[in-house]
This record gives structure tokens, C-alpha cells and sequence, in this order.
């Protein structure tokens, strides 16, 4: 495993005593508070636009109360996420902002996860931090949709949210998120009603998915794009932030994790001061990756994404779990119950699971070539 370099938790030692307007916002600032979007703020904090704003030092008092231990994120989120929300929260940077807002809805019914909290800086500005994929099946199941459904629930939500929170503060607004929570800042960004849409300061995507054609070509979203709102960070072998189509220029900043997916992870991104450490462009792999899964998506219909979707989260459904986690508790009893349900499948459905995967192990292999 490379050596770890500084990254957001660093920042937070170095530059944590700094208030706002000793030291302005900065890119770090995103994506610490969207990391922090992750933390359950329900036990301070009211659903209700309206709800009175918590400050964030009286937020980290009600969390630590209920998770003494910390939160059991699951498998999938960062397990640095319990130590930067005490570091963060506790800190003269961040523990006079409020918290407004937080609202969390997971509806299976609906495929639908999403999550957002609305931070309230010194100066009155907004920072809205749209939580990425957890560790639940339906959030990734959405994810998916992502690929053939325009627009997914959460991102009609996630423009609804910012409307709602832009209403009832004033300020200059940022919107930013990490994975998906990235993609649905910059939907929200774009979609958002046009009087609120000229408040928007930055909108960024920490290594967010990309959208497909029919959004990325709209004229709201070239609007966006052409106003310089659009910021989309990734590092430097992205995977994750390399799907679907990204035509706003992206910054490439550095990570200390190996090639890859584990790139994706916020806490291996390097920090030098008030910035990440910022790179030419993607890696050899990177680019690699980028056009292998354009070519492997740009093959395959939408109809067909959509068919691949269903049938690989039935065989996850057949297991019972509701989590990634649930799965793999009990790998042998998780593959038994899937090669069950597989078996039962018609045949359409086996030929479209095998071609999409031997597509998808194709365009791997493309990607993992050296150059």
C-alpha cells in the first residue's frame, strides 16, 4: 500500500484554528463539509427548511450522544468519516457554522437514497452538501439508473432541496458532494429555479459520476457550464468520476492510494495547505479508463442497462440484504441464494446479464492494459 500523504485530516490540524475570515473558503473546505453530509445530524438537527440552525459544536454534542461509539457507516463509505466529523466539528473553523435542513429519505419502493444537510457559514453564505452512495442496496441500485433514467428521484430531490434551503437563506450559496452526492450537486446547480441558479457561487463534484447526453447537452446545464459554476475534482486514475459523460472540464488532483477505484476514496487525496495538490491530467490508467467505459457504456442501449439492473439487484434482493454489508457477512449463504434465483431466470435475462458483463470485463481489461 503506497505511503499515506496530508489529506483533509491534516488540513484540519494545520489550518483548523483559522475561522473563515481569517481564511477564506477554500476547495478543501468542499470537501470536508461534504464528507461530513454522511454523519446522521438527526438527533439537532430538524428536517424542516424552516427548523432553527444548529450550531455545528452543539450538532457534534447530540451525534456523540447517540453514537458514542461512532456511526457504523457500513463498508463502503470511507472509514476516516467518525474521525473527521469530531475533528471537524470540534474545531474554531467549523464548530461556529450552523447546520440546517438535514434530510435523509431511503425508499425502496422508489429507488431512491438521498441525502442532504445546508451549512451556514460566518459570513451567511450556504454550503449545501448532498451525501454520496451509502452502504444500502437501494443506493446503488439508483446509481445504476443513473446510466438509462434521466432524472433519477434523487436528483429531482436534490433541486428541490436547493430551492427549498435557497428560499429561506439570503446568501451566496456553494453546492458541492463526493460520488454521487457530486453528481447531484451539479444537477441541482443547473435545475434549480433560475433566480436561485444566479446565486450560486461553485458547484462541485468531488470525483461525481457524469450524466448522460440528453442532461449534459441541456441548455440548463450548459448554461451552468458556461456561467463557471461547474467544478468536477478527480483524482488522477478516477473511475468512479470517469462514468457517463462529464463535458465541463475537470481538475485532476493527486491521491496516495494505488491505480484505481481506491482512488476514489476522499482521504487519499493529497492536500498541500488551503488546496489539493493538482496534477496535468489523468494518468496513463485514468485516460485508459476513461475511454474503455465510455466505449463499453456507448455499447450497450439504454434498454439494456436497464434489463442488467433489474436482474442483478433481484439476484441481490433473493439474499434478503439490505446493505452491502448484509452481503457479505455470509458470502457462501449470499452466492448460494443468488446462483438460486439465477437459475430460475428466463433466458433473455441470463443472456443480457452474461453479455453485459462480458462487456463490462472486456472494457476492464482494455482499461488495465499497459500503454
Amino acid at each position: 500500500m503506497p505511503e499515506m500523504k496530508n489529506n483533509i485530516l491534516d488540513y484540519l490540524d494545520w489550518r483548523g484554528d483559522l475561522s473563515f475570515s481569517a481564511a477564506p473558503f477554500c476547495e478543501i473546505d468542499n470537501l470536508i463539509f461534504c464528507m461530513l453530509s454522511f454523519a446522521d445530524f438527526s438527533p439537532a438537527v430538524s428536517a424542516d427548511p424552516t427548523g432553527v440552525p444548529v450550531k455545528l459544536s452543539d450538532v457534534r454534542e447530540a451525534v456523540r450522544e447517540k453514537y458514542p461509539s461512532g456511526e457504523d457507516f457500513g463498508e463502503v463509505v470511507p472509514k476516516f468519516v467518525n474521525e473527521l466529523v469530531d475533528k471537524a466539528l470540534k474545531s474554531p473553523r467549523f464548530r461556529e457554522v450552523y447546520a440546517a435542513g438535514f434530510q435523509s429519505v431511503l425508499e425502496e419502493s422508489e429507488i431512491t437514497q438521498f441525502a442532504a444537510v445546508t451549512f451556514v457559514l460566518p459570513d451567511n453564505s450556504l454550503f449545501v452538501a448532498y451525501r454520496g452512495t451509502d452502504d444500502t442496496l437501494v443506493g446503488w441500485r439508483e446509481d445504476f439508473c443513473l446510466s438509462f433514467t434521466k432524472p433519477v428521484r434523487a436528483q429531482q430531490l436534490a433541486a428541490e432541496y436547493l430551492a427549498d434551503m435557497a428560499s429561506v437563506y439570503s446568501g451566496p450559496v456553494r453546492v458541492g458532494g463526493h460520488s454521487k452526492g457530486g453528481n447531484l450537486a451539479h444537477y441541482a446547480a443547473a435545475f434549480a429555479p433560475k433566480h436561485i441558479r444566479s446565486r450560486i457561487l461553485t458547484a462541485y463534484s468531488n470525483d461525481g459520476p457524469g450524466f448522460l447526453r440528453e442532461i449534459a447537452e441541456s441548455p440548463e446545464f450548459r448554461e451552468a457550464e458556461s456561467a463557471g459554476r461547474f467544478v468536477t475534482l478527480v483524482p488522477q486514475s478516477s473511475v468512479v468520476g470517469m462514468l457517463l459523460g462529464h463535458n465541463e472540464t475537470y481538475q485532476v488532483v493527486e491521491s496516495s492510494a494505488g491505480d484505481g477505484i481506491w482512488q476514489h476514496d476522499p482521504f487519499t487525496w493529497t492536500v498541500k495547505g488551503p488546496n489539493f495538490v493538482h496534477l496535468d491530467s489523468l494518468s496513463a490508467e485514468g485516460r485508459r479508463h476513461d475511454e474503455a467505459f465510455a466505449e463499453w457504456l456507448e455499447g450497450i442501449s439504454p434498454e439494456k442497462r436497464s434489463q442488467f439492473t433489474d436482474t442483478v439487484f433481484g439476484l441481490l434482493g433473493s439474499t434478503g440484504a439490505k446493505t452491502i454489508s448484509d452481503l457479505t457477512k455470509d458470502l457462501i449463504g449470499t452466492l448460494a441464494a443468488m446462483a438460486r434465483t439465477y437459475a430460475g431466470l428466463d433466458r433473455d435475462a441470463r443472456d443480457n446479464l452474461i453479455l453485459f458483463l462480458r462487456k463490462l470485463a472486456e472494457a476492464s481489461w482494455k482499461a488495465g492494459k499497459e500503454s
